[in-house]
């Protein structure tokens, strides 16, 4: 497997393909096409057309996968909320893939998780298989905004297959800060709603970390009433104008979306640690009906939980990521995948560009693409689980030669 990537900026989408595809490609010092495209782009891009252009320079047989996202990092390119789109083209070589692809997810998310998990079952999919999954996180069919969710997409998973793949991660894609409908490219297809799973199947090793930055603040609150990602009452209480008035006049509700963050604490019982809290980003508000929009639906009636601060260290992150490159022994690392909380860049961070870090720190020991994501999936003590707030860093590595 031979990994090379490419970056633009430029807001012309033919130019702007045409420039990373051919970056790539004087990176490798190969010709033509290759086995697998990742590409992603922000909304400022026409998608369809994007995709179209692929075709046309790589051949219509060529694999495109990945979507919209928020923005873009690669070793030499970094860049949100303006024309980032970025490439990594794989040739597979002695690796192998294979995609299972699900399409309308809305309402139906846990069907979907079911589907992809009984067709790798018959394909005997072992627990330690490198898996990567990416959803449309972002429904408008109906011109509202509505979310497709992670976690009952695991659920139903892990019921069909039996267990959740160890070395499974994943985002789900959004294209900009309004939520705007996207696209996520299914191999030779692609449109809103849709999931794809990729399976990599021969040497190939995928070693994952995550990146947390969030420490709790003071008591805790429950959910006394939830609709779906939708918290409607907290201790009794209309969620949002008690939240509201709990934390005047430091916030008003209108500073909750992509800042205000809630942690449920996962620790064993007379453990404290930062890290094992499962934390969920808030993506909006709804005035009428008091309600607090998270980024996911785990947060139900009875669910106990602490409002996080921020605090991005970013001194812990290239001794992290240095050791997971350590931690390779004789295996030879060949690409490097961040996916990053569009809520961790640094408007919603007080500058703090964590993804910067991570680039600076890979540098030039192996390609490196990085997206803004609305939710990551890693995992947790051995367990994928849906991630909000986090960045996690995925490197890809083969046996010596």
């Amino acid at each position: 497997m031979y990994v090379s990537v490419g970056f633009s900026d430029n807001p012309d989408s033919e130019a702007a393909v045409t420039a990373a595809i051919n970056s790539a490609l004087e990176n490798s010092q190969r010709q033509g096409s290759c086995s697998l495209i990742m590409l992603f782009a922000t909304i400022a891009h026409d998608q369809h057309f994007i995709r179209r252009i692929i075709s046309n320079q790589l051949g219509a047989d060529t694999l495109v996968i990945g979507g919209g996202a928020i923005g873009v990092v690669t070793n030499s390119g970094f860049g949100y909320s303006g024309y980032q789109l970025g490439v990594a083209m794989i040739w597979l070589e002695s690796v192998d893939c294979r995609l299972y692809v699900e399409s309308a997810m809305m309402d139906r998310e846990r069907e979907v998780g079911i589907s992809i998990g009984s067709r790798l079952k018959k394909k005997g999919l072992e627990p330690d298989t490198p898996a990567i999954l990416f959803y449309d996180a972002i429904d408008r069919s109906q011109g509202e905004l509505r979310l497709n969710l992670a976690t009952p997409l695991l659920q139903g998973l892990e019921e069909s297959l039996g267990f959740l793949p160890r070395r499974l991660v994943g985002a789900g894609l959004m294209s900009d800060f309004e939520c705007s409908a996207g696209q996520v490219w299914t191999g030779r297809g692609g449109d809103s709603g849709h999931s794809v799973l990729l399976t990599f199947l021969g040497d190939l090793r995928l070693d994952s970390i995550v990146f947390h930055g969030c420490h709790p603040a003071g008591e805790y609150y429950t959910v006394t009433k939830a609709e779906k990602q939708m918290i409607l009452e907290i201790d009794g209480q209309p969620a949002l104008s008690y939240l509201e008035s709990r934390l005047k006049p430091a916030m008003t509700a209108e500073d909750f979306p992509f800042f205000m963050i809630f942690g449920v604490n996962r620790n064993p019982p007379g453990s404290n640690n930062h890290e094992l809290y499962a934390n969920r980003l808030c993506l909006g508000i709804n005035r009428d009906r008091e309600g607090i929009v998270m980024f996911e639906s785990d947060m139900m009636a009875g669910t106990r939980f602490q409002i996080m601060y921020r605090s991005i260290d970013l001194e812990y992150i290239p001794p992290r990521v240095n050791q997971l490159f350590s931690n390779l022994g004789n295996r030879r690392p060949v690409f490097a995948f961040y996916i990053d909380c569009a809520g961790r860049t640094g408007g919603f961070s007080e500058g703090v560009e964590d993804a910067l870090v991570v680039r600076d720190t890979v540098a030039d020991r192996v390609p490196l693409l990085g997206i803004y994501s609305g939710v990551e999936i890693a995992p947790i003590l051995g367990i994928p689980r849906t991630l909000d707030w986090t960045g996690v860093f995925c490197l890809f590595s083969l046996p010596p030669e």
